[in-house]
């Protein structure tokens, strides 16, 4: 009841503003989807005798973190056997994690030290499991994604990161 009368007196408070604006629409839109994502995958489709380990390596390093660039978030997801290029190929493996990141002019000071934590402990999957990660970044109003950098040792140049991504030196 308490929601229903909550919900009811938004509408009447909305409905007396008038038609909503479409630049009030679209900027709700744009808080609560955010436009673009980091993500980082174990680079390869044969992950059979690492999933588990990687899995839980991810979902811990994602829990303890204090997020400031946005919230993020495991993923692991092996896509259909359309996904193979050839046939005998294995099936897309998305393993890793997502970092929403804030849009360009409303960056958090110290976000980008999220990205760096994120290439350092990728560095050390890479020592501890011997494989090698991706990251790059997924514009969820395009669909585009584009791999920007990969950490195939323990010690990821930082430097060349934010190069990549776009930023100067951090502080």
């Amino acid at each position: 009841m308490i929601e229903a009368t909550a919900g009811f007196r938004v509408g009447h408070m909305l409905n007396a503003l008038g038609p909503p604006c479409l630049t009030a629409i679209v900027s709700l839109r744009e808080r609560a989807m955010p436009r673009h994502k980091l993500y980082a995958y174990v680079d390869g489709a044969d992950l059979d005798d690492v999933a588990n380990l990687l899995d839980a390596r991810f979902a811990e390093f994602v829990a303890t973190r204090h997020w400031v660039a946005g919230p993020a978030s495991v993923v692991n997801q092996r896509h259909g056997e359309e996904t193979g290029t050839q046939s005998g190929d294995l099936p897309l493996w998305d393993l890793g994690l997502n970092l929403e990141l804030p849009d360009p002019d409303a960056e958090p000071l110290g976000w980008f030290a999220d990205v760096e934590a994120v290439a350092q402990f990728l560095g050390v999957l890479h020592r501890d499991c011997g494989r090698d990660f991706i990251i790059g970044i997924a514009d969820a109003e395009t669909g585009v994604t584009e791999d920007l950098f990969d950490v195939s040792t323990d010690s990821p140049d930082l430097g060349r990161l934010r190069a990549i991504i776009g930023v100067g030196d951090v502080p």
